[in-house]
């Protein structure tokens, strides 16, 4: 109860901060983040899903395509807890309006935090929400300099999803500490030394929540993974592109029997103007043979 109370005065707190044009574009993300389960989700392709109970093997292989995505980073000492939660807030405000077009976006899913320990003792945090189809090629600038728009190339995720509520660093640690000892001696050529924390669900959702660890998958099994992708993906343009000509074809069509309706029209209007002329030469005959019989009665 504590924690959707908690969620509720976040929300109350970010339409008290933001200017009088933002508050409502704050107020409807909010519902949506009630029920983030109808929110757009980003795309992937699943490549394997790999499930054996038994010898506690349980993960999916996708493959997430090129996309344009909404991001904030920021880096702490190690020390220090994971600044998320302010991540999401510069992130929220620009998808509520806070951007170059005044402009409410539709929020996304999972919300997504890169996790990486660097030296000096400092962890390097990027939290990111891919922008929805419609938005993706004329996304609006951000207000905030902390935020960015950050366009992804593929990647191989090897991933499985977990159920619990994910609110704090020791609970992502440990689920990410899990998935690594059942990847490593399957999958060795995959970036074990960061992360990706993934979160489907509002803080207000208690049950059924959607969690999932990301590890990057590396070397040339990801590489011929997201080249076949690409080669599939230019043959499905292919035969778009092919269909779309077909489509064009019947209209093209349709105009020629236009064409040809008007030649029996034309034809008719022949037969008409030679019928006339056959008429006026049947009666300058009759005129002109009484004509001729006198002047031979004359001789």
């Amino acid at each position: 109860m504590s924690c959707r109370l908690g969620a509720i005065a976040l929300v109350l707190a970010l339409c008290a901060v933001s200017v009088h044009s933002q508050v409502w574009g704050y107020v409807s993300q909010s519902f949506s983040l009630v029920r983030s389960d109808i929110l757009e989700a980003a795309d992937y392709e699943l490549v394997a899903n790999i499930s054996n109970r038994d010898a506690g093997e349980n993960y999916e292989e996708r493959l997430y395509p090129a996309s344009k995505w909404a991001c904030t980073a920021r880096t702490v000492p190690k020390t220090e807890s994971s600044p998320t939660r302010s991540m999401f807030v510069d992130l929220f405000r620009y998808f509520a309006g806070d951007n170059s077009d005044k402009k409410e976006i539709d929020l996304t899913v999972p919300v997504n935090t890169f996790v990486q320990q660097r030296d000096n003792d400092v962890t390097y945090y990027e939290t990111c929400l891919t922008l929805p189809k419609k938005v993706q090629s004329a996304a609006p600038k951000p207000n905030n300099p902390s935020v960015f728009l950050d366009e992804k190339p593929e990647m191989v995720i090897l991933t499985r999803r977990v159920s619990g509520y994910f609110i704090t660093d020791t609970a992502w640690e440990e689920e990410a500490i899990s998935l690594k000892k059942v990847l490593k001696e399957k999958v060795p050529e995959a970036d074990y030394q960061s992360y990706y924390r993934n979160g489907y669900d509002a803080p207000m959702r208690i049950f059924n929540r959607r969690n999932e660890v990301w590890f990057r998958k590396t070397g040339e099994a990801a590489q011929k993974t997201i080249e076949d992708y690409k080669k599939r993906q230019a043959e499905k343009a292919v035969v778009a592109a092919a269909a779309a000509e077909e489509e064009k074809k019947p209209a093209a069509d349709e105009k020629k029997p236009v064409a040809d309706e008007k030649k029996p029209v034309a034809d008719e209007k022949k037969t008409t103007e030679k019928k006339t002329e056959d008429k006026k030469t049947e009666e300058k005959k009759k005129v002109e043979e009484p004509k001729k019989d006198a002047a031979q009665n004359r001789e």
